[in-house]
């Protein structure tokens, strides 16, 4: 059994209750992050997601302490996603049917355990559960460990932004098995820190699939 299998019982949602130890777990991990690596929500954020009234969050917890947390974003009736921002998205499903994972934080010595893949099922099943169609994430270019870890879980890279003041790639993943589906014998590579090249690969109908020797490949979305 691996660690992040072991770790798979012990994930559970955070409460209202576990806010102190939320702020705490954001502070430590926000110390030694670099720029865009952590998007940091304040206390009141924190709390909408743990009272469930602005999504979810769930955690990993070592005797009194979180080692590990992550959010979930929803969307309701009220608090809709604003413009469509990802084309493979289809625009019906934006404003309601698609939602984020934020926030995914684990104390530097507890990390190279799997804890980000576990907490990233954690939250697509309660995505899935909610009635959501996609899950989105958006992740600074240069903290490939993180996006690593969702293209090992089934996203793909969707978009890239440009005008954040460092590169940030979308990736995205649909509840509905195949709606992202893409052609392996028309494929590209470009260098991970590339992000030029990132963006003409998405422009031209592809998708980030997976990691390969310093480089990410992209397959030809096929149409659904």
């Amino acid at each position: 059994m691996t660690a992040a299998a072991g770790e798979r019982s012990l994930v559970r949602r955070l409460a209202p209750d576990d806010l102190p130890g939320l702020v705490d777990l954001q502070r430590a991990v926000a110390e030694d992050a670099p720029p865009g690596f952590l998007f940091g929500k304040t206390a009141a954020q924190l709390a909408a997601r743990l009272d469930g009234s602005a999504g979810a969050a769930y955690g990993i917890q070592h005797g009194a302490s979180l080692v590990a947390a992550a959010l979930l974003a929803l969307p309701a009736p009220g608090r809709a996603n604003g413009e469509p921002r990802m084309q493979v998205v289809p625009p019906e499903d934006w404003a309601l049917r698609a939602c984020f994972l934020e926030n995914s934080m684990v104390l530097p010595a507890a990390r190279g355990r799997g804890y980000q893949r576990v907490l990233v099922d954690a939250r697509f099943a309660h995505a899935a559960a909610a009635g959501m169609r996609w899950v989105c994430a958006g992740i600074a270019l240069d903290n490939v460990a993180s996006w690593r870890n969702l293209l090992a879980s089934g996203f793909v890279v969707a978009d890239v932004r440009l005008d954040f003041g460092y590169p940030l790639i979308a990736l995205v993943r649909s509840i509905e098995p195949g709606a992202l589906a893409s052609d392996p014998r028309e494929r590209r590579e470009v260098a991970v820190g590339d992000a030029v090249g990132h963006e003409a690969a998405l422009r031209a109908g592809f998708v980030g699939v997976r990691l390969a020797s310093g480089v990410l490949v992209y397959e030809r979305r096929l149409p659904t």
